[in-house]
């Protein structure tokens, strides 16, 4: 038997047990979960959307170098860079490696009891350097989250909508809801 016709088609089994190996790790799904509110402050309203990877067993355990974008639905604009949290704390950042099993959230927008009273979608700027870059008009709009990984895309398989009351009332009317196709 010839030895190069024996390694090469070692070779070739090691490279298909290789790519069902891969196939195994691919990347686990995201589960976008309800808006809640984590307000540090009184007088404050700030509603939070949660994520989680579900733990399993034939998934890689972690999603490296992952970014989120708010994507309006009901207008032209292009998404919007967000930045992430988690329950423990209210550092934020830009990129974060999401775990499976763990809990994190994206903060979305505030609006203070007081004052202006002026709904502030909390995006990557806002969270940065503290400039608030979108003021939003009182009504009803439609999100949607995406999750950016080097090498995948996810996308949140409902719309969140949010209702902001006008400028003199209180914050009781300042909702973020899950909503599920043209519900809502």
């Amino acid at each position: 038997m010839d030895l190069s016709a024996t390694l090469g088609s070692l070779s070739e089994k090691m490279r298909d047990i290789s790519s069902r190996g891969q196939a195994l790790l691919k990347p686990p799904p995201i589960r976008f979960g309800g808006p809640c509110q984590f307000a540090p402050e009184p007088g404050v309203s700030w509603w939070h959307v949660s994520l989680f990877i579900e733990p399993t067993a034939v998934h890689q355990k972690s999603i490296p170098a992952c970014t989120v974008r708010l994507a309006p639905l009901d207008s032209a604009n292009l998404p919007i860079n967000m930045r992430w949290r988690t329950r423990e704390s209210m550092t934020t950042y830009r990129e974060i490696a999401l775990e499976e099993g763990r809990l994190y959230l994206v903060p979305v927008v505030a609006r203070k009891e007081v004052g202006q009273r002026a709904a502030i979608l909390t995006n990557e700027t806002f969270l940065a350097q503290r400039k608030a870059k979108f003021v939003l008009p009182p009504g009803r709009s439609r999100w949607k989250l995406e999750v950016r990984s080097e090498d995948k895309e996810w996308e949140s398989g409902h719309s969140y909508l949010l209702k902001v009351p006008p400028a003199y009332t209180s914050n009781g009317g300042f909702t973020l809801e899950m909503c599920y196709d043209g519900l809502g």
